[in-house]
């Protein structure tokens, strides 16, 4: 037997919502026009969502704010979204603007984690198991790959794409794209080595993991440049599919890869 619908008599709650078995609303909630939520998920009290879809078993926490208007002087009222994934956290005060354009959405993938004051802007494509720890601000079409870790007070510029298993340290900041199995650090981001502990709790194999060290080496750490370090990597006789994606996302930029480095390469 399905499990009802739980609603303090204090939300507030759309007619055109539409609720699947086992959400609980707490008090206070606003759910307003447009908004669809997934099979046990959790709406804790004075949170207010309107043009959106959340998924299955999440937790929105109080004061978090989902599917508003996009801050964008360009927007004109068109129909857009926000979308939510399975067994996400979007914890206390979270903003998530839904997009600009007519038809277009901000997305959220699976698993993920928006902690205390993050703001997430409109046509950003979040995706799987991504943790964004408190007040990090991504601005407008921001891409985030899967796995990623954004530290606490974080501001990345629109437009700009972070690659899968990346770490960026908190306070940092970054005007062009953060790289695939990077360690980033500084304002604006510095590559200060790969994401070793993420890269192992992954599952990466130490032979995988040497060679994306080999690779950040000559692209970061040696005295070539862009085009002469992917060109060695090219030629070399190592590959995988992690080096493929890196060579992928540098050659595919349009703001450019962080080129700055942190450290010296005998520290690294």
């Amino acid at each position: 037997m399905a499990a009802e619908v739980e609603i303090h008599s204090t939300a507030v709650i759309n007619p055109t919502a539409e609720i699947e078995e086992d959400v609980k609303i707490h008090p206070y909630a606003v759910i307003g026009t447009d908004v669809k939520i997934g099979a046990g998920t959790e709406i804790f009290p004075h949170t207010y969502l309107e043009h959106c879809e959340v998924g299955k078993n999440c937790v929105i926490a109080p004061g978090a704010s989902i599917g508003t208007a996009p801050q964008d002087l360009s927007y004109k009222g068109e129909k857009t979204r926000t979308i939510i994934g399975d067994n996400c956290q979007i914890r206390e005060n979270v903003t998530i603007n839904r997009a600009s354009g007519e038809g277009s959405t901000t997305e959220i993938g699976n698993n993920c984690l928006l902690m205390i004051g993050s703001h997430i802007a409109h046509n950003c494509k979040i995706g799987n198991n991504v943790n964004i720890a408190n007040n990090a601000l991504l601005a407008g079409h921001i891409v985030v790959e899967d796995f990623v870790f954004i530290g606490g007070a974080v501001v990345m510029h629109q437009f700009i794409r972070v690659g899968e298993l990346t770490i960026v340290g908190g306070f940092s900041g970054s005007r062009q794209d953060l790289p695939p199995y990077a360690k980033v650090d500084g304002r604006p981001g510095r590559i200060i080595g790969i994401n070793s502990v993420g890269l192992k709790r992954k599952g990466l194999s130490i032979e995988d993991r040497s060679l994306i060290k080999k690779a950040f080496n000559l692209l970061w750490f040696s005295e070539l440049n862009t085009q002469q370090a992917l060109e060695r990597i090219k030629e070399e006789t190592f590959s995988n599919k992690y080096i493929d994606h890196l060579i992928e996302f540098m050659t595919t930029t349009k703001r450019g890869v962080t080129m700055l480095s942190g450290k010296a390469k005998s520290e690294f």
